[in-house]
Protein backbone atom coordinates (compact mmCIF):
# COMPACT_ATOMS: atom_id res chain seq x y z
CA UNK A 1 0.00 0.00 0.00
CA UNK A 2 1.74 3.64 -1.23
CA UNK A 3 1.62 6.70 1.40
CA UNK A 4 -1.41 8.46 -0.12
CA UNK A 5 -3.87 5.03 -0.24
CA UNK A 6 -2.55 4.19 3.64
CA UNK A 7 -3.62 7.87 4.20
CA UNK A 8 -6.75 7.56 2.94
CA UNK A 9 -7.58 4.34 4.78
CA UNK A 10 -6.70 6.14 7.89
CA UNK A 11 -8.64 9.21 7.43
CA UNK A 12 -12.08 7.07 6.51
CA UNK A 13 -11.74 4.86 9.53
CA UNK A 14 -11.34 7.97 11.73
CA UNK A 15 -14.25 9.61 10.27
CA UNK A 16 -16.40 6.19 10.54
CA UNK A 17 -15.12 5.86 13.99
CA UNK A 18 -17.88 5.97 16.78
CA UNK A 19 -15.21 6.03 19.49
CA UNK A 20 -11.45 6.29 19.96
CA UNK A 21 -9.32 4.95 17.04
CA UNK A 22 -6.44 2.74 18.41
CA UNK A 23 -3.27 2.50 16.25
CA UNK A 24 -0.22 -0.57 17.53
CA UNK A 25 2.89 1.33 16.19
CA UNK A 26 4.95 -1.34 17.62
CA UNK A 27 6.30 -2.60 14.18
CA UNK A 28 6.69 0.76 12.28
CA UNK A 29 10.02 0.88 11.77
CA UNK A 30 10.57 4.57 9.75
CA UNK A 31 8.60 7.83 10.21
CA UNK A 32 8.61 11.53 7.99
CA UNK A 33 6.79 14.47 8.38
CA UNK A 34 4.34 13.25 5.95
CA UNK A 35 3.27 10.01 8.32
CA UNK A 36 3.02 12.90 11.48
CA UNK A 37 0.18 14.96 9.29
CA UNK A 38 -1.02 12.04 7.78
CA UNK A 39 -2.00 10.90 11.58
CA UNK A 40 -3.22 14.78 12.42
CA UNK A 41 -5.52 15.00 9.57
CA UNK A 42 -7.15 12.05 10.52
CA UNK A 43 -7.43 13.08 14.07
CA UNK A 44 -8.91 16.27 13.01
CA UNK A 45 -11.95 14.30 10.45
CA UNK A 46 -12.91 12.48 14.52
CA UNK A 47 -15.52 13.64 16.17
CA UNK A 48 -15.36 15.92 19.14
CA UNK A 49 -14.09 13.57 22.61
CA UNK A 50 -12.74 11.25 20.19
CA UNK A 51 -9.10 10.50 19.90
CA UNK A 52 -6.72 8.73 17.52
CA UNK A 53 -4.45 6.82 20.14
CA UNK A 54 -1.26 5.47 19.47
CA UNK A 55 0.29 2.74 21.35
CA UNK A 56 4.09 1.98 20.87
CA UNK A 57 5.00 5.02 18.55
CA UNK A 58 8.95 4.96 17.75
CA UNK A 59 10.90 7.91 19.40
CA UNK A 60 11.05 9.57 16.31
CA UNK A 61 7.29 10.00 15.91
CA UNK A 62 7.29 11.37 19.74
CA UNK A 63 9.30 13.89 19.14
CA UNK A 64 7.76 15.33 16.38
CA UNK A 65 4.16 15.06 17.95
CA UNK A 66 5.82 17.18 20.31
CA UNK A 67 7.77 19.75 18.39
CA UNK A 68 4.23 20.63 16.61
CA UNK A 69 2.03 19.85 19.67
CA UNK A 70 1.88 23.69 20.38
CA UNK A 71 1.20 24.64 16.95
CA UNK A 72 -1.98 21.74 16.77
CA UNK A 73 -3.32 22.52 20.14
CA UNK A 74 -5.53 19.95 21.04
CA UNK A 75 -5.29 17.79 17.97
CA UNK A 76 -7.05 14.90 19.03
CA UNK A 77 -3.58 12.51 19.15
CA UNK A 78 -3.17 10.77 22.35
CA UNK A 79 -0.02 8.70 22.79
CA UNK A 80 0.05 6.06 25.14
Amino acid sequence: MDDKAGEQLLLALCRASTGDVHLDLAELDSVDVLSVIALLRGAAGMRDGQYLVLHNPPTALRQMLEAVGDATGDSGVRVE
